[in-house]
């Protein structure tokens, strides 16, 4: 799957790997269209690349989304790549005085409904686009192994990992690809000050950009490349070992 020469949608794009691959991929694409919360950051990120345009879009609310979503494709007919990048981490355990309860739908509409919502308010575009087009899909090591902290984040990121394996089943007859980018501990805003080992940003962003072009289904990216292999040999240790990252 080529990622040139193509009109690109990026989620969470104005920080983090989001802001990454914007940085990779603007200089040989036609177009980076770049979903974000923060109209600052937006503005900062638009006024760096000639072919950046944005949309401020909370992705916790179902009709944001969906007008956003309706706007892009009326004026960027030619999309044909969407990278469901965004995703938001509360640490706190549910037993702990800093637990917010309201911060469960919060976060798992974030991080796996609306990555949902965009695959289905896109498919029928892509579908009638009859030439190759692409989700990726941004998820975690802690998808397959969680931690001890942060359940949600790991149910989400469970949750987004068989979703895009089952949506890639359904796919099979389209020329639609789905793939899966599965990270480690990424050097971001998100993961300050916690963790050690971290990738950068701008590494991460580059792995996922080559394994989409390898065709790659599932992209296990820096230390993740390890987890197939350790999980084969001895998942129990893998478990073991993802429990306090």
């Amino acid at each position: 799957m080529e990622l040139k020469n193509r009109t690109i949608l990026i989620t969470g794009g104005t920080s983090g790997i989001g802001k990454e691959l914007v940085a990779l991929l603007a200089p040989i694409n036609k177009k980076i269209i770049v979903v974000a919360t923060n109209p600052v950051k937006l503005d900062e990120i638009k006024n760096n690349y000639k072919n950046v345009v944005t949309y401020q879009c909370s992705l916790a609310k179902k009709m944001e989304v969906e007008e956003t979503i309706e706007a892009i494709l009326e004026e960027h007919p030619d999309l044909s790549v969407v990278f469901n990048n965004a995703g938001i981490q509360k640490t706190p355990m549910f037993h702990e005085k800093e637990f917010s309860f309201d911060s469960i739908d919060t976060e798992v509409t974030v991080n796996l409904t609306a990555q949902i919502w965009i695959s289905a308010l896109t498919l029928g575009h892509f579908l009638n686009l009859e030439a190759p087009a692409a989700y990726i899909n941004v998820t975690s090591g802690l998808g397959l192994y969680p931690k001890k902290n942060s359940a949600v984040y790991c149910a989400t990121k469970a949750g987004l990992l068989n979703f895009t394996r089952s949506f890639r089943y359904q796919l099979e007859s389209t020329p639609i690809r789905a793939y899966a980018a599965i990270m480690p501990l990424v050097d971001t805003p998100m993961t300050e000050g916690r963790g050690k080992g971290k990738i950068t940003a701008k590494e991460a962003a580059s792995q996922i950009i080559k394994g989409v072009e390898k065709d790659k289904d599932d992209i296990y990216v820096g230390k993740t490349k390890l987890m197939p292999m350790m999980s084969r040999i001895s998942p129990t240790f893998m478990a073991s070992i993802m429990k306090g990252v």
